[in-house]
């Protein structure tokens, strides 16, 4: 005689664990609406009507969290052993990618705000080389792995935990006509 397979039988209290695994989507995940509640405010704000936006995931597939992370990653094997270092990499890694996507000419006045913010007292020059290195590591990151993505972040939400990285971006394609000139 064939042997017969056994069917699998699920009881109620597994169908009910599986319901509770599935992973909730951009639509019900409460992250992301938090995210979306926080960039409608900060358009609010200035007085922008957001009636007319919509959420949308990327069309060309790239999650602009890894992109940050794959671009800070240099920096975070070497230097990220705690918490708040790597949220300090991985807010300079941002701050250099909306940088990059300024125009040339304001690209030069950005750098000297950021410096001059982070690194008040002109007798700190390991503080503005630090800095320095950091801008020019993720200027040439940029441009090798990514020349052609031309996006501004508008907000982010990180968390580190234990080491661990939740970052959650929200960000906006650079117009054609708007192109920044190469780096």
């Amino acid at each position: 005689k064939k042997k017969q397979k056994k069917r699998a039988r699920i009881t109620n209290r597994q169908a009910k664990i599986r319901q509770k695994k599935k992973k909730p989507n951009k639509q019900t995940n409460p992250i992301y609406k938090r995210l979306q509640q926080k960039v409608k405010n900060g358009i609010e704000q200035p007085g922008i009507p957001t009636e007319s936006i919509e959420f949308i995931e990327a069309l060309d597939g790239v999650k602009m969290s890894e992109v940050i992370i794959k671009l800070a990653e240099p920096l975070l094997k070497k230097y990220g052993d705690d918490d708040i270092r790597i949220e300090t990499i991985v807010s300079l890694t941002i701050a250099e990618w909306n940088r990059l996507m300024l125009p040339e000419d304001e690209r030069e006045k950005f750098q000297d705000v950021m410096v001059d913010t982070l690194s008040p007292s002109d007798d700190d020059a390991a503080m503005v080389g630090s800095l320095l290195y950091i801008s020019d590591l993720i200027a040439e990151r940029k441009k090798k792995y990514f020349p052609n993505l031309k996006k501004v972040i508008l907000n982010q939400e990180l968390i580190v935990s234990d080491g661990n990285i939740t970052l959650n971006i929200s960000s906006a394609p650079i117009e054609s006509n708007s192109k920044p000139k190469p780096i």
